[in-house]
């Protein structure tokens, strides 16, 4: 993605002692063996470039066109190579710093001009690496702050610019970085990482006024946001922990906001937003080993996933996961709370204006959900372990509702038609089951079990008919059949 120029390349295209142009100022300092410097300033009124350099076999090079702008380059230590280069540049500014060894920096800012730009990287460390480059930009700036071995930084902001601000600041050890911006209006990217082996990396294309920031602490945390064709998106992840993993992918849409936090080990999240406007995503994990699974296509949705346990999985995506779902259409939004052990929650919704919402609290419980057609509403909440609901809702203004309290527990709605209700609870007890059956028009149903092995089947097709049953105690079966 990025194409440094090396040093060595840069030095062969400098003139290997100052050029002085009109105006312009260059001092530079050398203490040691072996050090070069290089400077290069035409037609640069007002331009002043300093290089000072401490110890042995350290490189400077610093190039300014038609520029009226600042080079400031520091080393010291051992084997520091630095290289800034402004062209058509006006009050643009570049400061470099490097203390200790094998260390290596690159800036480079092309045509911007007017308030000025900045390119900004301090290193402190052994073998660390930064490189930023600033294309067709206005005032924009890319700072790098590295304190630590072997970490590397990349920021690279391209074409209209304007604005645009990239910070990436990593302490620990073996910390990547990365961040681009390409046809971009004020877009703002901020990475930070404290630690070892963690990732990072932000994307933002086309659009106009993205915000990325990641935040990562702990080791081999990984990152990865895009933000492709976007206007006005933002995207926030923070990961604490050991080993947590996050993609966030908001394609083609318009205000897209997306949020993850991730404390804990091994959690996973993937969040997509293809072809979406006014979509947002709000994911929170805590614990080991959870996983979101998201994916949303359509106008208007809303996802708030938030599991705090370990090994609870939240399956919204026909990509990934063993069962493929997600959120497609119009309007709708989605509520899934994890609480405890090895939940599972998997749903689909497709039309319009539909409404899911559902609570897990325990262990092992299982909800697999499908809304279709237009403003159906769910709401059901699990507290126990083991329990499983089934629901499938199609036709409009369905509502499903209920609660299931105990363990081992079944509820599964079928509805279709217009403006059906069930309404269930399982207040205590085991092994109870629920199936409740609904077509054509207004029917309602009501069911009710506390104990043990109950069985309730309701099934209705035809218009305004009622059902209510009550279970307490133990094998009581109860089917009702309307039509």
């Amino acid at each position: 993605m990025f194409k440094l120029t090396p040093l060595t390349a840069a030095i062969l295209v400098m003139i290997s002692a100052q050029a002085m142009a009109d105006d312009s100022l260059s001092t530079q300092s050398q203490v040691g063996t072996a050090n070069i410097a290089n400077v290069k300033q035409t037609q640069a009124p007002f331009s002043s470039a300093t290089q000072t350099q401490l110890g042995q076999g350290n490189d400077a090079a610093a190039v300014q066109d038609t520029a009226s702008s600042v080079i400031t380059q520091d080393a010291v230590g051992d084997y520091n190579a630095a290289y800034a280069e402004q062209l058509y540049e006006d009050n643009g500014t570049i400061t470099q710093q490097q203390v200790g060894a094998f260390n290596t920096t690159h800036a480079s800012q092309s045509l911007g001009f007017g308030s000025p730009n900045t390119a900004l990287q301090q290193q402190q460390g052994t073998g660390n690496f930064s490189f930023v480059y600033q294309d067709s930009q206005n005032g924009s700036e890319g700072k790098t702050f590295q304190f630590g071995d072997s970490n590397e930084a990349n920021i690279e902001q391209l074409y209209e610019g304007s604005g645009n601000s990239s910070v990436i600041t990593q302490y620990g050890t073996a910390n990547y970085g990365t961040a681009e911006q390409v046809t971009h209006n004020g877009g703002q990217i901020g990475i930070n990482q404290a630690g070892e082996n963690n990732y990072g990396y932000a994307d933002q294309r086309n659009g106009t006024g993205g915000n990325i920031t990641i935040n990562q602490f702990g080791n081999l945390n990984g990152s990865e946001i895009w933000q492709d064709s976007q206007l006005a998106s933002q995207a926030t992840v923070n990961q604490y922990g050991d080993s947590n993993e996050t993609v966030v992918d908001q394609s083609f849409g318009e205000n897209n906001t997306a949020a993850v936090t991730q404390v804990g080990n091994t959690n996973a999240i993937y969040a997509d937003q293809f072809e979406s406007v006014n979509s947002t995503l709000s994911l929170y994990q805590a614990g080991n080993g959870n996983v979101h699974y998201t994916y949303q296509s359509g106008d208007g949705h809303t996802l708030n996933a938030t599991s705090v346990g370990n090994d609870n999985k939240v399956y919204a995506s026909n990509w990934k996961g063993p069962q493929h779902g997600g959120q497609f259409g119009s309007n709708q939004r989605a509520t899934v709370n994890q609480a405890g052990n090895g939940n599972i929650a998997s749903f689909t919704q497709d039309g319009v204006g539909h409404i899911m919402t559902t609570n897990q609290t325990g262990t092992g419980n299982k909800t697999t959900v499908s809304q279709a057609d237009s403003y159906n509403e769910l709401y059901f909440d699990q507290n126990g372990s083991d329990n499983i609901l089934i629901s499938d809702q199609r036709g409009t203004t369905n509502l499903a509702q209920g609660t299931s309290n105990g363990t081992g527990n079944s509820t599964e709605f079928d509805q279709s038609g217009t403006g059906n209700q069930a309404y269930t609870a399982q207040l205590y007890g085991s092994d109870n089951m629920i199936t409740v059956k609904q077509a054509d028009t207004m029917n309602v149903a009501y069911v009710t079990q506390g104990g043990t092995g109950n069985i309730a089947n309701v099934d209705q097709s035809g218009m305004t008919q009622t059902a209510n049953i009550q279970q307490f105690g133990s094998a009581n079966q109860a089917t009702v059949l309307q039509q």
